[in-house]
């Protein structure tokens, strides 16, 4: 029996929350005309947006960073998350979130980003009743 494989080879560096909109060019043809944007996420390259109907990572590869990677997690989808906040030596921090079907996504965040505001965010949004 094969394990439940994430879409990701690897951990996604999503860096610290921006204001809205500001990676637009990246993600506009990916979402939809009535999504909501909710949060934003922007790493060197690479993003996340928590929108009012799913999370969305992209992840720019390549030299030019023109080839990006999308993928799309809805709410109802997702089951489970946990959140690892930075050290004193550490460099960032982890959001882990699971579903069924696509099993774990890691990505990582900026040393510094409130994770506490994260955390009821996602709260809010996987187990509301």
């Amino acid at each position: 029996m094969s394990a439940v494989k994430h879409p990701f080879m690897g951990k996604v560096f999503v860096g610290h929350p921006v204001a809205l909109g500001t990676q637009i060019e990246k993600y506009r043809s990916f979402i939809m005309k009535e999504e909501d944007i909710e949060m934003e996420f922007k790493g060197l390259r690479d993003g996340m947006l928590f929108t009012d109907r799913r999370i969305v990572v992209f992840n720019a590869q390549g030299i030019t960073g023109r080839k990006i990677e999308f993928s799309s997690f809805p709410w109802r989808a997702v089951t489970a998350f946990s959140v690892e906040n930075s050290g004193a030596v550490d460099l960032d921090a982890e959001l882990k979130f699971c579903g069924s079907g696509w099993g774990v996504c890691e990505v990582m965040l900026t040393k510094g980003t409130n994770t506490a505001e994260v955390c009821q965010y996602l709260n809010g949004k996987i187990f509301a009743e």
